[in-house]
């Protein structure tokens, strides 16, 4: 069974759901030393019990379940998590002295209310339902607190406690978010790119695959040696060349020349059948990169077996020269056969990868000019970028 794609979104919530966890944990770490103390101190010890029972539960329960399920909880249990800490905030009232709600864990419920206000990052996935759960928790934490207010100097206390909430709260939830936003773009990403390299792929094969499957045509077609058009075997061992080399991954060997000249000449001396007139002389001077000569030859290949296989031209030209202020180069492939109607849609493999895609990928425009009974015309162009 194949592995699943790596998710960076799924780790992104997996990275979420350790931090609700250790959070929950740790605030519970905090609150355990004072359990003792708070039963002893407080007179309504049944009560005081039960709202550190709940507490504990409430704590441990969704932290074990984000890490088993390897995500933060759904809305269902933010309402669950943010009614539990407004109840045991109202219930604080009743059972924790005023004197204990600021400033120690005895009067657990402030930072309770604050861990919650934190763990609403991807539960609360709506503002529609963020915003009424993280005012709930504000207001609720400002009635249980309000009776340590007794002057001026208790207000700061107070404020830094909402600020919390209504602060760090909302810039949990933001950062948050982000985070698995990019996860979610980083997976789309990767699809994208993985479709792209599924698509070159495919363009490769068809491109290394297409003189081969024309020039085998030709071969059973011609039937025997005696009949087959000159130099066609040597076609073939070239194309079964770049079909072994694209089938083993390994890269042919370079071109014995880059000269634009020698290119065009070189593909006039594989159709020996055809009636073709090569104009070169125009195009001595211009030097090719390796792999812009091996394209323009395979493309130039592909064109003339089109011409084989479907032109039944008289008259072939093929002309190279350079341009005039020698900022680039042209070769232009004529025959007089029977043309065909344009139609880009309509390219088939040879003109549309191995000639319009392959060429491109070099630099290099191909036009098409055809008109049906009256021969085709096929220019390739480079213009070289000024220094």
């Amino acid at each position: 069974m194949a592995n699943p794609r790596p998710s960076t979104q799924a780790a992104a919530l997996r990275l979420v759901a350790i931090f609700i966890a250790g959070m929950r944990i740790a605030t519970l770490v905090q609150m355990a030393p004072s359990l003792a103390t708070a039963i002893t101190t407080d007179s309504r010890h049944a009560a005081t019990v039960a709202t550190w029972v709940v507490a504990l539960v409430a704590l441990t329960v969704p932290a074990v379940l984000v890490v088993l399920r390897g995500r933060p909880l759904g809305p269902a249990a933010a309402v669950a998590d943010v009614t539990i800490a407004v109840l045991l905030l109202l219930a604080g009232l009743w059972t924790v002295p005023v004197d204990l709600r600021q400033g120690t864990w005895l009067g657990f419920q402030a930072g309770y209310a604050i861990c919650v206000a934190c763990s609403l990052l991807t539960g609360a996935t709506s503002r529609r339902l963020y915003l009424p759960l993280l005012a709930a928790l504000a207001a609720a934490t400002a009635i249980y607190q309000a009776p340590t207010v007794t002057g001026w100097s208790d207000v700061p206390d107070l404020l830094g406690n909402l600020l919390t909430i209504l602060v760090l709260g909302p810039l949990a939830w933001t950062c948050t978010r982000m985070i698995i936003r990019i996860g979610a773009e980083a997976d789309e990403a990767r699809r994208l790119a993985a479709d792209a390299a599924r698509t070159e792929e495919e363009r490769r094969a068809r491109t290394a695959i297409h003189n081969g499957t024309a020039v085998l045509r030709l071969l059973v077609e011609t039937g025997g040696d005696a009949d087959q058009p000159a130099g066609l075997r040597q076609q073939a061992e070239i194309e079964l060349s770049r079909m072994r080399a694209y089938l083993t991954g390994d890269t042919l060997p370079a071109a014995g020349t880059t000269s634009l000249a020698a290119v065009v000449t070189a593909s006039r001396a594989e159709f020996d059948d055809l009636p073709i007139t090569v104009v070169a002389h125009l195009a001595d001077e211009v030097e090719l990169d390796r792999a812009v000569a091996d394209d323009l030859a395979a493309a130039l290949r592909s064109l003339l077996l089109n011409v084989r296989l479907h032109a039944g031209a008289r008259e072939v030209v093929l002309h190279a020269e350079e341009h005039e202020d020698g900022d680039g180069w042209e070769v232009s492939l004529h025959d007089d056969g029977v043309g065909f109607a344009i139609d880009e849609a309509s390219y088939g493999v040879g003109i549309r990868d191995v000639v319009v895609g392959q060429l491109a990928r070099s630099g290099v425009t191909t036009a098409v000019d055809s008109v049906p009974g009256l021969g085709t015309t096929i220019t390739l162009t480079r213009t070289e970028e000024p220094a």
